[in-house]
C-alpha cells in the first residue's frame, strides 16, 4: 500500500470511516462506516500529501451535525469524542 493510501486511511479513521479494497483499478476506494459497515462514499488516491487530513478536518462540522457520514450516527459520535465543544457548536449552528 502506498504512503498516500495509508495517509487517507488514517485521516478517515479519525472520524470513524474505514477504507475498503480498491474499487476501480486501485485508484478509488469505498469509504465504509466503521460502526455499521455501510458505504458512505468514495475517495481517490490522487490526493497530495497532507490533503486527506485537511479535507477530513474541514468536514468536522458536517460530521458533527450528521450532514455527512452514516445515518447510524457513528461519525458524529467519533467527532464528539475528538472535540466536544466544537461538536456542540456545530450541532447548534446547523440545527433547524
Amino acid at each position: 500500500m502506498g504512503e498516500i493510501v495509508e495517509e487517507i486511511r488514517q485521516a478517515y479513521a479519525s472520524v470513524g470511516i474505514t477504507l475498503d479494497a480498491p474499487a476501480a483499478y486501485g485508484t478509488y476506494y469505498r469509504l465504509l462506516c466503521a460502526g455499521c459497515g455501510r458505504m458512505v462514499g468514495n475517495v481517490g488516491d490522487r490526493l497530495l500529501p497532507g490533503m486527506a487530513a485537511a479535507l477530513v478536518a474541514e468536514q468536522f462540522d458536517l460530521y458533527a451535525s450528521g450532514l455527512l457520514g452514516c445515518p447510524c450516527g457513528h461519525q458524529s459520535e467519533r467527532v464528539r469524542q475528538l472535540d466536544a465543544p466544537r461538536w456542540q457548536a456545530a450541532r447548534q449552528r446547523f440545527a433547524g
